[in-house]
């Protein structure tokens, strides 16, 4: 005698799952990129002070 294994639909792949992922790795690539330019003007503005002498 044979068993029988219930049907299984095949798995849905979770597209809103992938677009959040690439949404968010998107903000955090924007956000790094922003808080680079702060601290590289920081870093600039600071360079410029210490070569005036002022």
């Amino acid at each position: 005698m044979t068993a029988l294994t219930p049907h299984r639909p095949a798995p849905v792949e979770h597209d809103v799952r992938s677009l959040r992922a690439v949404v968010v790795s998107a903000v955090v690539l924007v956000a790094l990129l922003v808080g680079a330019a702060g601290v590289l003007g920081s870093v600039v503005d600071l360079a410029g002070w210490a070569v005036s002498g002022s």
